[in-house]
């Protein structure tokens, strides 16, 4: 299989930060795709994944989009 990552991530909380690198494990220690499917499952199961990232199976593709940062700043209150 072959990992493509189009995007930066941005570590905003250090629960995002763990279930990204847990979920980066988990896709490039896939060997197939009832691999990948099982370790989305079991990943989801044990971390709460959908309150920060967006996935699903394409054709032939996992694609995964990162939810945006929740967290409001004073910093950031005029976007």
């Amino acid at each position: 299989m072959n990992v493509t990552i189009e995007t930066f991530f941005c570590p905003y909380c250090d629960e995002a930060t763990e279930i990204y690198l847990r979920l980066v494990n988990t896709i490039l220690f896939a060997d197939d795709e009832n691999s990948l499917r099982k370790g989305i499952e079991k990943l989801k199961a044990q971390v709460p994944l959908d309150d920060h990232f967006v996935y699903g199976f394409g054709a032939h593709h996992l694609w995964v989009y990162h939810k945006k940062n929740k967290i409001k700043s004073k910093q950031y209150s005029f976007l």
